[in-house]
């Protein structure tokens, strides 16, 4: 972050995924099952993953809904199909644009992540995000608390489709 331009290189997935400490998925939810095989799912062993992913379904036009929800989650989805990765459920719940410096008129918005690795949460909170901005980051548990961020996700893109911008993001207020 900072100083490393020049530093990018390219490959395959399966490339990619056995360099990498830290790994992100940000596929297509309809893409990420052949991704995570064309990576070899050995290479996610004992690394951070970081899960982008939400399960939209488009089949029936716009605004999506979510293929799966209550009962399993896009994040143990790809738990289950990577077991020695440490999958950390983050940067679903805003718009990429807002990734990096996400500043908004009211404040800094929340980042909720979740996942099974208490370790690899505090890495992507102090490593990651708040290097990119994020000042308020809460934890909500275990990556099943997928089910809730990617339910959040959808209420996101939802009201994106009603106003047409992607310049919002949620806030945890507390008194």
């Amino acid at each position: 972050m900072g100083g490393e331009e020049g530093k990018a290189s390219a490959g395959t997935f399966v490339e990619s995924a056995s360099f990498g400490e830290i790994i992100v998925i940000a596929t297509s939810w309809d893409g990420t099952s052949s991704a995570i095989m064309m990576a070899d799912a050995r290479n996610f062993a004992g690394k951070i993953v970081i899960d982008v992913t939400n399960p939209l379904d488009f089949s029936q036009g716009m605004p999506p809904k979510l293929a799966i929800g209550h009962t399993d989650s896009a994040g143990e989805t790809v738990q289950r199909s990577i077991p020695e990765g440490k999958v950390v459920k983050a940067f679903n719940i805003v718009g990429n644009p807002h990734f990096l410096h996400p500043n908004f008129p009211g404040g800094p918005p929340t980042m909720f992540i979740c996942g099974n690795d208490e370790q690899a949460k505090q890495l992507v909170t102090n490593s990651i995000l708040t290097r990119l901005g994020w000042e308020n980051t809460i934890d909500i548990g275990g990556i099943e608390e997928s089910r809730l961020l990617e339910s959040l996700a959808l209420l996101w893109i939802t009201f994106y489709f009603k106003t047409g911008t992607g310049s919002h993001a949620f806030k945890l207020l507390r008194k």
